[in-house]
Parts: C-alpha cells; structure tokens; sequence
C-alpha cells in the first residue's frame, strides 16, 4: 500500500497518520469511514487526517469532541486552502484553537507559523482501481517501473535542454487557464510536446531525456506533475503562485509569466542548478515519504 512506497503522495501521506478514513475518496465533504473518535484516546498528540474539503465537517462534528492537543494533516484534494473551502471565521477559530498543535496541507495559500505546506507528491491511488494511464498495477509495481527509469537516465546538466510536456491533452482543469495560457506563450522551439496521448510509463521514458518539464496548475496550484518530474531528474517549470514556498531548496524554476521562459533562462538554470546540485544545495529527502512523516511526527 501507499504507505509502503518510498515516494511521497497523498494516499501515503493519508495512511500514516494516526487517524484516518478506512475507505478514502478524493474530494469528499464529509468525514467517510473513521473509526470511532475514542480510537485516539491513548494517543498522545495524534495525527489526524482529513480530506481538505471535509475540513468545515470536521470542524462541526469532530473537532467539539476532541479532548487532546491534534496535529490536523489534510489533502486529497485539489482545492485551494483556504479561499475554496473554509471561512474566515472558521480559519481564525481552528488556527486560534489551543489544542492545533500544527496543521500540514496541500494547496495552501496561507502562510502561518502554525502551517506547514506540504506537496500531493505522486498518484499512485489511481491505476489500482482505474487503468487510465496505463493497465491497473499495484502502488509497489508502479513506483518500481518509476524507479527503474530514474535509474536509467543522465543527470539534468547532460540531457536535452528542450522542456518536455504533455498537459496539453488536459486544457479544461478548474485551473485549466495556466495550461493554456503556457501553450500560447512559450516558445514552440524550446519544447517538446507529447504527440500522442500515451501510457504514463512512456510519458517518464520520455520526459527523462529533457532537462526541463513544463509544469503549469493541474487541477490546483500543485500538480502530480511536478514531483514526477524531480524524481525523474527534470527541472519543473512553473508560473509563480501562493506555494511557491514548497519548492524551497528543491531545482524548481518559478518563472512569472510562460513568455519569460528563452533559451537564455533554460541554460543559466542549468548552470546555477548544477552547482547548486555538486554543493548539495538541494534537499531531494523532499520527495520521500518519509521525510514528510518524520515532519509531522516531529510535533508529536
């Protein structure tokens, strides 16, 4: 299971955490599946996951009956916190709530010395039930075929420095405006496009002969995208936004406009980002699951 891999992702993320939905589902408004709240009763400081966009149910109905200090994890789930899901009222009122220990999120705009930003990482969730990238395969074969072609590929400094994408057969995301808006604006020389849709095992045979991925917003500000791409040893490019902060000390190239992106840009980030890289200026523990566990119960 999710929690097994070595890579960090939702899923993962989700079922680590002390408390949990048994049964989660992406995007849901209601707490769906936990076990009764006295689970928690022994544990100190639990961690506590969340769908992001059940927060206001967890608010109403868990949050009255919790009586121990909690670390709130919350994510699976493409919406922006908290513009997209929460009021005002109920952001001040969780963050002034003494028994927040600390709260760990994805697609988080807010910054606050109670929060922490935190990536969706990879999808592995999904082509165990669905085979829309490809044949259905469990989490443990997926990342083994991701980490056998990481292997096989040179560092960034000695590939391609075209950028490699394929978020152009996607135009109609709820952010679907960054996609198009990069397909418009940078240069068609600098990049190869993907002609074809194709499984997601070739798309990583591919992209692992570019030095750069273009990575505009998914279905929110972060994307699967992204953390494919750094595992696979790209340099993702992304237009500047509120989580810009999660890709500290990762080589990532914020840019604020797709049209700012020439052949000039591509080779310095190259050069910058390798010394960067041969000084260990990089934190690539990062993309591990581990890492982000580690974090959380930190605070424990």
């Amino acid at each position: 299971m999710q929690e097994n891999n070595a890579y960090v992702s939702s899923r993962g993320i989700l079922k680590s955490c002390d408390y949990h939905s048994q049964n989660p589902h992406s995007s849901i408004r209601v707490l769906h599946k936990y076990l009764e709240p006295n689970y928690i009763t022994n544990i100190k400081n639990p961690s506590i996951y969340v769908c992001s966009r059940a927060i206001p149910h967890f608010i109403r109905i868990m949050l009255p009956i919790i009586k121990k200090p909690f670390i709130l994890v919350s994510g699976d789930c493409d919406d922006t916190i908290p513009n997209e899901i929460l009021s005002n009222n109920d952001l001040n009122n969780l963050l002034q709530d003494k028994r927040l220990i600390h709260w760990f999120c994805q697609n988080m705009t807010l910054d606050h010395n109670k929060i922490t930003k935190m990536p969706i990482g990879l999808d592995y969730h999904t082509l165990t039930q669905q085979p829309l990238w490809g044949p259905i395969s469990s989490c443990q074969e997926q990342e083994k075929m991701l980490q056998t072609t990481k292997d096989g590929s040179l560092p960034f400094w000695s590939r391609n420095t075209k950028c490699y994408a394929n978020f152009h057969f996607t135009m109609n995301t709820k952010l679907g405006y960054d996609r198009k808006d990069a397909y418009s604006n940078i240069d068609k020389e600098l990049v190869y496009y993907e002609k074809n849709k194709v499984p997601r095992n070739d798309t990583w045979n591919k992209q692992k002969q570019f030095a750069f991925a273009i990575c505009p917003h998914g279905g929110g500000l972060d994307c699967h995208r992204n953390w494919e791409a750094l595992i696979l040893g790209c340099i993702p490019i992304v237009k500047t936004s509120h989580i810009d902060n999660l890709y500290a000390d990762l080589p990532v190239l914020i840019v604020k406009k797709w049209e700012d992106i020439d052949i000039d840009l591509l080779n310095n980030t190259i050069r910058c980002f390798k010394n960067k890289f041969e000084n260990n200026q990089f934190n690539y523990s990062k993309l591990y699951l581990n890492y982000w566990c580690n974090l959380i119960n930190s605070y424990k």
